[in-house]
């Protein structure tokens, strides 16, 4: 039978090949013309009509052939076909049906998805209606907010879109799939068979109703995505409207800034546009400040969040802190070496400064009278602190300076480019001008943070003259720029350095309290903890100020902008491509790595002063400490490599021009690295160690990873490198005990020379002093006897640090007492 198909699939073929060139000869007979040069002639339809009919009958002759060779085949199979062959026919069918189910299913990400479009959709409602038409100048911070909420709601408003493109593909693939899900040869030739229709009835019935809900699913799942597609589009056309818009209004603002607005000061003759057309009640500036805050506060519960817990951290921490403030206050000359002055009179309003002068790294983009609020009440929290430290007169300047901050803010949010305002508003930049002044002219050189406090002083100057200029040359938008800038700075000058000194204060006050627990009660060299993280936190105060002096001149956006470009560009140098973002991030972990392991040496109950720290019986501490500053740094510089994104299969290039670079002349450099682990894990040299090498005699101060330190008698530091430590004869009067032998020589003489009373004498002398080896008896040994003199030499034992001292108390007192013996000591 297959034979026959093949020969009559044959003979199909061939007629179908003469039947074609039948057509395309006709067609070309058709297409010539009488002449003997061929022209292209237009198709008439008959002749269109007459081709199209005839390709539609070959196609269908061809199907009836391809059905009928398989109706012959499934005939002669069907003799084959057994009952299980039809049971795992209907597993299949239902294997495709649940496939197609799983591929339809949508579940709660499509719900969330549809709540997050008609959120975004009232999003852009409020922020249309809450977009006023006040001047652009005074509202171009909240243009720049509700551009930045706009940019998020479009960004967020794509990925909706691509990821409903996905689920989309995958139901509309689903849908196709269900189409040919019943397309099993078997399962076809099951159903077509009454009987066996009728023996499996209950299979096929629950199939058929099985075929129908996934159908209706399928269906649905099209259409509920058509619907959110249909949402996507509208808000991704509004959206960008709504930028396009922002975007002009924002261009039209920074010309008008830097235009000419109003008139010249001394024009007051002539016409003020400005003033005439832009004038609006102050029910509408209240308005629409009101509505910029309070969608601003919608928009930010995860920031307003995230400074709630961390001011529940701070509170919880300065709770666990309260008896040992209170121990400190009763015992105050005993901590008087902390130097704390806000923690311990105002504990939690110095929290509460800490925590709103890191407002600006959440609230760059608030609006102008958010900022101002959250302002006073760090003023307020700094006027109360403040108020029983500073001197009368100088917080009644604050309390000025406070007050002018209220006047500037207020001003700057209702005032209107009329004659008086602007004389009121260029006596405002003058004041602050003037207190700037006489502020830097009083600033104690001492003051903590005072090259700061300078800089930031002298730029709120710089911001109020060039708010009086733009006020008198008619820049009267860009001079309440400047004016709310300059203000906004000098307070910052004052506000900042207090936070500065509270957040060390907290340090300090930690590591006193784990100091307390662990049982060490020293008072610790609290400068080398200042000095260690003082750069850090101006480095953080620096940020805070910037950030707010960026947002009150409206550039934050920009220098934000520029600045995210410039850390997050891919740049390839050969095969090795970084950002400069995880750049900085390396440097920055293993800065911090460095200060940590030093910091954490005062939490093993070190004071900051190596040689007092050291003693014989925290000689084996200091070890452990060094070992674990080393983990620390090693742990530091790993997590480095691990959080920059460096790739570790590039390593291998450093390391090959490394071994390179140890072959060209970096042997001594490895040497020393290499020596100073040994000698760190090695335990024959400790911190405190009494030592002799390479002809320097010392205590070891500190071991390093490249060099060691050692304390000598004189004072003198003298520090050797590992390798020659390691390579060298070391000379360690301290490895076993801190034991070492005192030898005196001296004569004697006198008329009557006992040796008994002689050496009673002596022990009775050396038995008494103080830090002397009192387990063994001193050695007396008379080296050289005359009749009225003896030469003796006597060795004892003494503690190695006092080995000077002990050999100084012994001379004199044994000279007293033969002296009183009517024996010449010499």
């Amino acid at each position: 039978m297959f034979a026959m198909i093949t020969q009559c699939f044959s003979s199909l073929t061939k007629k179908r090949v003469i039947l074609y060139s039948i057509l395309i000869m006709g067609l070309g007979n058709l297409g010539f013309s009488q002449t003997a040069q061929p022209t292209p002639v237009q198709a008439s339809p008959s002749t269109n009509k007459i081709v199209s009919d005839s390709l539609a009958r070959l196609r269908r002759a061809k199907n009836a052939r391809i059905e009928h060779a398989l109706r012959l085949k499934m005939m002669s199979a069907v003799d084959t076909l057994t009952m299980s062959d039809y049971m795992m026919s209907i597993d299949r069918v239902n294997d495709k049906l649940n496939s197609i189910i799983d591929s339809s299913k949508m579940g709660f990400e499509v719900v969330r998805m549809g709540r997050n479009l008609d959120r975004i959709t009232n999003d852009i409602s409020l922020i249309r209606q809450n977009m006023g038409r006040r001047r652009s100048g005074t509202n171009i911070k909240n243009l720049y907010l509700y551009q930045s909420f706009t940019s998020n709601l479009n960004n967020e408003n794509d990925f909706i879109e691509a990821r409903l493109d996905k689920l989309y593909n995958s139901v509309y693939h689903a849908k196709l799939r269900l189409r040919t899900a019943l397309s099993d040869s078997i399962f076809r030739v099951m159903y077509a068979d009454s009987s066996l229709r009728k023996a499996l009835s209950k299979k096929l019935i629950r199939l058929e109703r099985k075929w129908v809900r996934v159908d209706s699913l399928t269906k649905d799942g099209i259409n509920t995505l058509n619907t959110l597609k249909v949402k996507v589009s509208d808000n991704a056309i509004t959206l960008s409207n709504m930028l396009n818009i922002m975007d002009n209004r924002l261009d039209r603002a920074g010309q008008q800034l830097f235009g000419k607005e109003t008139n010249f000061l001394w024009q007051t003759s002539l016409p003020d546009t400005l003033s005439t057309k832009n004038t609006k009640p102050i029910v509408n500036v209240l308005e629409s400040e009101q509505k910029a805050v309070g969608y601003y506060i919608s928009q930010t519960s995860r920031q307003r969040s995230i400074i709630i817990v961390l001011g529940i951290l701070l509170f919880v921490w300065l709770f666990m802190k309260r008896r040992q403030l209170k121990a400190f206050r009763k015992h105050d000359a005993t901590f008087a070496f902390l130097h704390l002055q806000y923690l311990n009179t105002r504990p939690v309003m110095s929290l509460f400064v800490v925590l709103l002068s890191l407002m600006p790294f959440f609230d760059a983009y608030a609006p102008t009278t958010y900022v101002t609020f959250e302002s006073l009440l760090l003023l307020l929290a700094v006027s109360i602190i403040t108020y029983e430290k500073w001197a009368r007169p100088v917080w009644g300047a604050w309390m000025a300076l406070v007050a002018l901050f209220i006047t500037v803010a207020v001003t700057n949010l209702f005032i209107e480019p009329t004659l008086f305002q602007r004389l009121w508003l260029l006596l405002l930049d003058g004041s602050i001008a003037v207190f700037a002044f006489r502020f830097i002219q009083k600033l104690a050189k001492d003051t903590p943070f005072y090259k700061w406090i300078k800089l930031a002083t002298i730029t709120s100057i710089a911001l109020a003259c060039l708010a009086i200029l733009s006020n008198l040359f008619g820049r009267f938008s860009l001079a309440g720029i400047f004016g709310i800038a300059a203000i906004f700075a000098i307070t910052q000058a004052v506000t900042l350095p207090i936070f500065a000194e509270t957040v060390i204060e907290m340090f300090l006050l930690q590591l006193q309290s784990s100091r307390l627990k662990k049982g060490t009660n020293k008072p610790f060299e609290s400068s080398v903890v200042t000095n260690k993280i003082r750069l850090p936190l101006l480095l953080i105060v620096g940020l805070l100020w910037l950030i707010m002096l960026t947002s009150n001149l409206t550039i934050y956006h920009y220098i934000s902008n520029s600045i995210s470009d410039f850390l997050t560009v891919t740049r390839t140098i050969g095969s090795i491509s970084f950002q400069m973002s995880s750049v900085l991030l390396f440097f920055v972990i293993i800065w911090m790595a460095h200060i940590l392991q030093r910091l954490i040496t005062f939490l093993f109950g070190e004071t900051g002063n190596e040689l007092e720290d050291i003693t014989a019986e925290t000689k084996g501490q200091h070890s452990r400490l060094l070992i674990t500053r080393l983990l620390v740094l090693i742990g530091g510089y790993l997590l480095a490599i691990a959080a920059s994104g460096l790739p570790i299969d590039k390593l291998t290039i450093i390391i090959g021009a490394l071994g390179v670079g140890v072959g060209m002349g970096l042997q001594g450099i490895v040497n020393n690295f290499v020596s100073g682990i040994i000698l760190i894990f090695d335990g024959s040299l400790q911190i405190g160690d009494e030592i002799e090498v390479n002809g320097q005699a010392g205590k070891v101060k500190e071991i390093g990873l490249r060099t060691s330190t050692l304390s000598t008698a004189d004072g003198a530091e003298v520090i050797i490198p590992n390798g020659i430590m390691l390579s060298q004869n070391i000379v360690n009067w301290t490895f076993s005990n801190d034991q070492r032998r005192v030898m005196i020589e001296f004569s004697l003489s006198g008329d009557e020379l006992d040796t008994n009373v002689i050496n009673d004498t002596i022990n009775n002398i050396i038995g008494k002093l103080p830090n002397v080896t009192t387990k063994n008896k001193p050695v007396i040994l008379f080296t050289k006897v005359h009749q009225e003199t003896c030469w003796l030499t006597v060795r004892f034992w003494s503690n190695i640090s006092n080995v000077e001292q002990v050999k100084s108390m012994a001379m004199l007192q044994l000279s007293a007492a033969f002296k009183a013996k009517n024996m010449k000591m010499e």
